[in-house]
């Protein structure tokens, strides 16, 4: 089991009893561990099945930002609910939090709280209500093994998330491969799907890539080569998102004839480079075929 630590991220903020503590503020100092599921990262060396301490981090800023409260236990409570949310491997989170000026006559170093949560995956999350939630659109494809199979158990972990609702499941289209030919041909399909919007896009990323390692994806030897299963983020209403290990929109959706076919039977109001998917469609020509063969069940 690994642990990741965040040490000493000093930060400025207004939390205190005293008036003066809310109105003046003063520095405090974070460290945080995040204990994590993972026995061994040998031959997966791979972000995106861990946590992002990069992520973390930002989360300590904003609830600390966005926040004045009386009690550091308070604060050190809310950062560890929000670190815990990050990805479903995570099984503890410890915060320490620490003032390092405090409004005292003594002479001392500093004062603070430590706190441990024990992450409860059973107990899941709240699905959300319908104005504090994005829509999202997924794509799922499987070559290996029994495709349907693949795609009928990565539709009902997707589901059991807690975090994400399935609102809608294209047909199944069978599509040839578009990059690396000599491999089976794919099952593909598109979700659309309702997402908390308190949810970062990086933690959504790192549930999916968690469901991908559960099914017994691998590290491919050849770019674009055969999987188990594959879910990509396409698009998440009112973000854009460009970053080393996520973008959104996906950059490689209008290119795509196996992800726009279903795509635009769940959305058929989507647009791509300003036209409505199914004009959009209509005017281009793609090297790949699919064929329409299924509905998911």
């Amino acid at each position: 089991m690994f642990k990741i630590f965040v040490k000493n991220l000093t930060l400025y903020a207004y939390h205190g009893v005293k008036p003066e503590e809310k109105r003046e503020g003063q520095y405090f100092i974070f460290n945080v561990q995040i204990r994590i599921k993972k026995e061994s990262f040998k031959d997966r060396d791979n972000l995106c099945e861990t946590v992002n301490y990069s992520e973390a981090i930002r989360i300590i800023k904003e609830i600390n930002l966005k926040n004045k409260f009386d009690l550091m236990e308070t604060l050190a409570e809310e950062i560890a609910s929000g670190i815990s949310k990050m990805s479903p491997i995570i099984s503890s989170v410890k915060v320490k939090v620490e003032k390092i000026n405090p409004p005292l006559d003594e002479k001392l170093d500093s004062v603070g709280v430590s706190y441990k949560l024990e992450v409860n995956k059973e107990a899941g999350f709240k699905p959300a209500s319908e104005k504090n939630q994005h829509q999202v659109y997924l794509s799922v494809g499987t070559n290996e093994g029994n495709k349907l199979d693949n795609i009928r158990k990565a539709l009902n972990l997707i589901s059991k998330l807690g975090i994400v609702k399935i609102l809608e499941v294209s047909s199944i289209y069978e599509t040839e491969p578009m990059y690396y030919k000599n491999q089976n041909n794919f099952y593909n399909l598109v979700i659309k799907a309702a997402v908390k919007i308190d949810v970062s896009p990086f933690v959504l990323l790192g549930y999916l890539k968690n469901i991908e390692y559960e099914m017994g994806r691998k590290v491919q030897p050849v770019k674009n080569g055969p999987r188990i299963i594959d879910i990509d983020i396409l698009y998440i209403e009112g973000l854009n998102i460009n970053s080393d290990i996520l973008k959104i929109p996906h950059p490689k959706l209008s290119e795509r004839n196996f992800v726009i076919m279903p795509l635009s039977e769940v959305a058929p109001d989507f647009k791509i480079n300003g036209l409505n998917i199914h004009d959009y469609i209509s005017k281009n020509v793609f090297p790949d075929k699919i064929v329409k063969i299924n509905q998911p069940s």
